[in-house]
């Protein structure tokens, strides 16, 4: 999760994946259902917060702060040379302090357990307010049985909680390792319908059915190439931009989109690789005003720029020297081949 040590987004579709691919291994049939917290910040009540923290034996020195923190909020306002007099503002938790997403995190830390103490074989993951329960067995209509119970007792927990789930953004999907198309869906307590999705967008990843992240990688250059026509109009204007400044616009605007989640989806595959490499090259033909002709291999090595399959390469090399530094207890670690750490 967000601003806990050694979690992030990429780790959460990871374990995902992995458990997906390792499904298809044993033929089963794994279903997930997305749930998203709605107006997370505006939904976390203080006096549960405040049981909470006292079930956890917090101390009371802690337990004040968080109230001192909750509750005494005052606001300025200022026009040109006058400013009138602070005042109390009664507001919920700030969406502009880190403490704000560790306390909303203590908040529904009881949830997954609860679910897992009723039903053992649901596994759960979460990102801050994103959250999945997903199962993996044979028998499709007892998973998606069992994954309807799962649900009402989440709807159940939340609302007594006063937090809300976004039924707009619910979603169903199957990841299946047979050619047949699964058409489940679940009822939920408002009896509001989901219906099993081909594709669904999480952690700002699009993974489809048969995990191939061909939709993603669509989306995903179109945003890099979108971006990158962009970048070549600012480049193009009076203002005569250099060599390095050009470079660091390239390594700031693109890099940065077509780098993210690279350990998620990086295979080899030559067909992403090609594309990604196209619009690489027209950057830096860009950047060095050069010919079509010209070198790749030597404008790189002008501009400092490594090859794409380099790049792709070592993000994915950096993760897993990241995961024998991590936790035995981290979730990433647990799913690593022990063969690999030794």
């Amino acid at each position: 999760m967000r601003d806990r040590k050694q979690r992030s987004a990429i780790d959460a579709v990871l374990n995902l994946v992995h458990d997906a691919q390792m499904m298809k291994s044993r033929e089963n049939t794994l279903i997930c259902l997305l749930l998203d917290v709605k107006e997370v910040f505006d939904y976390v009540a203080l006096k549960q917060l405040i049981k909470i923290l006292i079930r956890l034996k917090v101390s009371i020195n802690l337990i004040n702060w968080v109230k001192c923190f909750l509750q005494n909020w005052v606001i300025d306002l200022a026009f040109d040379d006058e400013r009138q007099k602070s005042k109390k503002i009664s507001t919920e938790i700030s969406q502009d302090s880190f403490i704000s997403l560790i306390l909303f995190l203590i908040y529904i830390r009881y949830l997954f357990s609860k679910i897992r103490a009723k039903f053992e074989n649901i596994q759960s993951l979460s990102y801050i307010d994103d959250m999945m329960l997903y199962i993996e067995r044979r028998n499709i209509d007892k998973n998606v049985k069992m994954l309807k119970n799962a649900a009402k007792i989440a709807f159940t927990w939340v609302k007594n909680k006063t937090v809300q789930f976004d039924d707009s953004k619910s979603e169903l999907i199957h990841f299946e390792s047979h050619k047949i198309t699964l058409n489940q869906m679940i009822i939920l307590l408002n009896n509001m319908i989901i219906k099993s999705k081909t594709c669904v967008w999480w952690l700002e990843v699009w993974l489809n059915r048969k995990l191939n992240f061909k939709v993603h990688m669509q989306m995903k250059i179109m945003t890099v190439t979108r971006t990158l026509h962009s970048l070549f109009k600012l480049m193009n204007n009076e203002w005569e931009l250099n060599v390095k400044s050009e470079k660091q616009l390239y390594l700031t605007c693109i890099t940065s989109i077509s780098d993210y989640d690279v350990e998620i989806w990086w295979n080899n595959q030559k067909s992403y690789l090609v594309k990604f490499r196209k619009l690489q090259n027209a950057a830096l033909w860009k950047i060095l005003s050069a010919f079509r002709t010209s070198l790749i291999d030597a404008m790189q090595i002008e501009v400092e720029i490594s090859s794409m399959k380099m790049q792709l390469d070592q993000k994915c090399k950096n993760y897993a020297i990241w995961i024998v530094e991590l936790l035995k207890k981290h979730s990433i670690r647990k799913r690593t081949f022990i063969s690999y750490l030794s």
